[in-house]
């Protein structure tokens, strides 16, 4: 019974998840369909981790692209299993 009510929560979590982690994982995978799941993980941590746009958003003295960086990356820390069946969906051609 526990795993039927975790494969239901999941599957309304992953419907329920941010626009722009469904469009991030969708274009990992479009464009590494081979990839595994740690590839995509690494690749969303590698997009928001600090890079090239905290530094033009800082020149420009905002500090917008920082914040919502480190939301996304918290989120994506804290719903590893989101991101995983978001990537099922994705591979078996669920979603659309």
């Amino acid at each position: 019974m526990f795993k039927e009510e975790y494969e239901r929560l999941l599957k309304k979590s992953v419907q329920a998840a941010p626009d722009w982690l469904k469009k991030d994982v969708e274009s990992i995978v479009s464009k590494e369909p081979h990839a595994g799941m740690s590839y995509v993980i690494s690749e969303l941590h590698h997009t928001y981790t600090f890079s090239i746009r905290h530094i033009l958003s800082a020149s420009h003295l905002s500090s917008e692209w920082s914040q919502v960086s480190r939301e996304r990356l918290n989120f994506i820390d804290n719903n590893i299993d989101i991101i995983v069946g978001l990537f099922h969906e994705i591979k078996n051609g669920s979603r659309g």
